[in-house]
């Protein structure tokens, strides 16, 4: 089941977040055929990485602590918060039907 999982880098960690990243890359890559989405979150200006958010296709919210538990950013102390939440996933999409039947039924909730 799809969680998406949002962290928010502790001010002032850049350095670590440099020193950590082969680690991260490293710790990512087995895992990419379970990610369905992730990259860096970005100041307004689009120039500091702030945070990172990705979607996980894990079985359990507990799967997804445990995965947290071990990246490298996450132990390195840079995240000030992760937040972890079910997903139901509508882009992108596996049936483009779904979308089309998510409107169709709020239109008829709506009336419309």
């Amino acid at each position: 089941m799809p969680f998406a999982v949002i962290c928010l880098d502790r001010p002032g960690t850049s350095g670590l977040r440099a020193k950590a990243r082969l680690s991260h890359l490293e710790y990512i890559n087995p895992h990419r055929p379970k990610m369905q989405i992730g990259g860096a979150l970005l100041d307004d200006a689009g120039e500091e990485r702030v945070g990172m958010v990705f979607a996980i296709d894990l079985p359990s919210r507990e799967a997804v602590e445990a995965f947290m538990r071990d990246e490298p950013y996450n132990k390195a102390g840079i995240f000030e918060s992760v937040v972890i939440r079910r997903m139901n996933v509508v882009y992108p999409e596996a049936d483009p039907g779904i979308f089309d039947g998510l409107l169709a039924h709020e239109r008829r909730l709506a009336g419309v």
